[in-house]
């Protein structure tokens, strides 16, 4: 099939039906490879919206500069759309050590400026899973700071954007047409919470009925819990807060330690998809679902691949 642009290639994932690693369970439990997307992760779809929507609205010209922080995944997005229109990216890249070494350098090849957190910042971040809705939030402020202080300056706001949510009401929408619609549960991972949401929303609006789950890492700071507010301001809370207390549409919110998570993620390796410790957890979650749902169907993603992970293997949203 013939592309006119490489933005083309983003979204469509296919959906896969688990089959060795969900042995002994009756419920369908299927996945969508998500880093098939073109620079290797589920964020391309918000990246490209986010930025799209930016230049229809005036927010965003030609020889501005977009600034995020980000865990990595966002920031590969970001400076692969953001590069490729001409713009300058800058992306605080919050993943202490060398968690995201590999993420640091894909953006670079992008043409990114990456900048790090000062080092006191990042020895408070120290933990081995990490959860992107808090350990994003002193890169966040620097952005602030930075779209202060310099009017052509864009900062995406990826934690607080609608059109996170709104393209990712696309992958619901995918979700749908794929299962003809009969989705019993969906599982994913939490970092802005956009993900979530906007899958949510569209199968919550096709059936009510149908259970969803968010999973955050172990060593959150915060759990988050369906109907309690959390924390917002100018740099935390937003598509997340919206989302826990938006009634009915987040069932539970679940814990996953780093080592479930790889240890599911090397399992997903032999059988043959290459996907990223998130992907781990998503399935094991999916899988405990699939019990309680016999000959049900239950859904979820596989945010990004391996191939960001080689340095250290840990979860990351």
């Amino acid at each position: 099939m013939k592309r006119k642009s490489i933005f083309a290639m983003v979204g469509q994932t296919p959906l896969i039906q688990l089959e060795g690693l969900a042995e002994g369970i009756t419920a369908g439990v299927f996945v969508k490879p998500e880093y098939v997307n073109p620079s290797g992760s589920l964020k391309d779809r918000i990246a490209l919206r986010m930025i799209e929507d930016a230049e229809e609205k005036g927010l965003l010209k030609p020889g501005y500069s977009i600034l995020e922080s980000s865990t990595g995944n966002t920031g590969i997005a970001l400076s692969f759309v953001g590069c490729l229109k001409g713009y300058n990216v800058i992306i605080y890249e919050t993943t202490p050590g060398k968690i995201g070494a590999e993420k640091r350098k894909i953006m670079r090849s992008y043409g990114a400026d990456v900048r790090s957190l000062p080092p006191e910042q990042l020895e408070r971040m120290r933990e081995k899973s990490v959860a992107g809705a808090e350990v994003e939030k002193p890169g966040r402020q620097m952005c602030l700071e930075l779209e202060r202080d310099h009017s052509d300056y864009w900062w995406a706001r990826q934690f607080s954007n609608p059109a996170n949510v709104l393209a990712h009401h696309e992958t619901g929408r995918e979700i749908l047409e794929q299962t003809d619609a009969k989705v019993d549960v969906f599982v994913a991972s939490i970092g802005t919470g956009g993900t979530l949401k906007g899958i949510a929303e569209v199968l919550k609006q096709a059936n009510p009925g149908v259970r969803v789950v968010g999973i955050q890492p172990a060593s959150s700071k915060i759990v988050m819990t369906p109907g309690v507010p959390y924390p917002r301001s100018e740099v935390d809370g937003g598509i997340v807060s919206e989302m826990l207390e938006a009634k009915g549409l987040i069932d539970d919110v679940v814990l996953v330690t780093d080592e479930e998570a790889v240890a599911m993620t090397r399992r997903l390796w032999r059988a043959g998809f290459f996907a990223g410790v998130s992907s781990g957890a998503n399935v094991l979650v999916a899988l405990r679902e699939g019990k309680n749902f016999p000959g049900g169907h239950v859904v979820t993603l596989f945010p990004d691949s391996a191939d960001r992970y080689f340095t250290e293997e840990h979860y990351v949203t």
